[in-house]
């Protein structure tokens, strides 16, 4: 399910790390529709992967070094889930804080309206994807906590997208479709590597268009669930090119 949400700023600045403004807008809008359902999302599992990811759209923005500025005051929130009652909570918590004000360091966030988007049927056992939001690739060591960020200019880093990839869709799947996601490959057709502020740390990210050959339903849900690390912070979310 895809959403797209009008949100009009209260100032034109915003913080560079923009993500994290909107992540924070979007616990608490779930928290204020259905706290059980928000806890089910970010407090009973540590660190539970999500079916949705977002992306902004920010008209005529200027990055200055430590903010955004939006002169019209207005961000274009892109939401996409490949899970269908992730969507349909998404679209009832924005639904009823349409008109509410929630406020974020020295700014203050109004949802104007939602809208759902049609999506794109996938016939084909290929893909052509292009990047919404910025695509991470990560390789995180839970034992000592030492991350590794790489891009897609890197062959390392190509290996750990596709392995991550692969983690992700067993995930999902389960190992009963794993011939079939062993099968997938992917090749990078264009790529720009740009740097982005996530928390107080500065990260490589990807702006991408890469082929993906998979069976379809993998494809199906690639283009739902978004691609890479942080998808649910607002990275990796893609459109058919």
């Amino acid at each position: 399910m895809r959403f797209n949400v009008e949100i009009i700023l209260e100032k034109e600045n915003i913080p560079k790390d923009k993500n994290r403004m909107i992540l924070s807008y979007l616990k608490h809008v779930f928290q204020s529709y259905d706290d059980n359902f928000y806890k089910s999302l970010y407090e009973k599992e540590i660190n539970k992967l999500k079916g949705f990811t977002f992306s902004l759209y920010m008209p005529n923005c200027k990055f200055t070094r430590e903010e955004i500025i939006i002169p019209e005051k207005k961000i274009i929130l892109n939401f996409s889930s490949s899970d269908m009652q992730e969507g349909i909570m998404f679209y009832n918590a924005i639904l009823s804080n349409i008109g509410k004000g929630y406020p974020f360091k020295e700014n203050n966030m109004i949802a104007k309206n939602i809208n759902m988007v049609r999506e794109k049927n996938i016939v084909d056992q290929s893909v052509i994807f292009k990047s919404m939001s910025p695509i991470v690739i990560r390789e995180h060591n839970g034992d000592n906590k030492k991350t590794w960020y790489y891009s897609f200019d890197e062959k390392k880093g190509c290996e750990i997208f596709l392995n991550n990839l692969k983690y992700q869709l067993i995930n999902e799947f389960g190992d009963e479709r794993i011939l079939d996601i062993n099968e997938l490959r992917f090749e990078v057709l264009r790529n720009k590597v740009t740097k982005v502020k996530n928390y107080s740390i500065v990260i490589p990210t990807n702006i991408s268009v890469i082929k993906i050959y998979a069976k379809t339903y993998i494809l199906d849900y690639i283009y739902k669930s978004g691609v890479g690390s942080k998808r649910n912070s607002g990275f990796g979310m893609v459109d058919i090119y």
